[in-house]
């Protein structure tokens, strides 16, 4: 087995297996994903593998950072699935935020992130942030996954100075 195949296998168990932290539970459930690239070859598998990848890693990150991080029990992502259901699997899963997004391969090496972070009770967007990123390999996309939780979780998880 590759290492890719094994980091991909055991980055969501990691993320899970980590101690709850004291803050509110963030749901992180699939991420869509777009590719308006308009390359020939086909990279259906290798952008699958790279989003399940993107997914753990940005979990982990998270949930290293002292988010009790949880995942619905649904195949739910913001295209594919009505708000309702995916506000319902989050709070069966016992969260209160949910982080929902994407990325959108725009072309041979430019890729385009989107995170929002919902507050379900009050029914509201906490935070909204967007960044792109270079490079379409593995390496590239865990490192925008690792960007993008640090980023998270300076701008929308850190409590108020003051």
């Amino acid at each position: 087995m590759s290492l890719r195949r094994i980091l991909l296998a055991t980055l969501p168990a990691l993320a899970l297996a980590l101690p709850a932290a004291a803050g509110p539970a963030v749901a992180v459930p699939a991420l869509d994903f777009t590719d308006s690239s308009g390359e020939v070859r086909d990279q259906t598998a290798e952008h699958a593998d790279r989003l399940a990848l993107f997914a753990g890693t940005l979990r982990a990150e998270l949930a290293a950072g002292g988010v009790d991080v949880v995942v619905p029990d649904c195949a739910c992502t913001p295209r594919t699935t009505p708000f309702a259901a995916m506000a319902a699997a989050t709070r069966a899963a016992g969260a209160e935020l949910l982080l929902a997004g994407g990325i959108h391969k725009m072309s041979t090496l430019v890729g385009a992130v989107r995170i929002t972070l919902l507050d379900l009770a009050a029914d509201k967007v906490i935070c909204d942030r967007r960044f792109s990123y270079r490079g379409d390999s593995a390496e590239a996309w865990t490192r925008a996954a690792e960007f993008a939780a640090a980023d998270v979780l300076r701008a929308c998880l850190a409590a108020p100075a003051g």
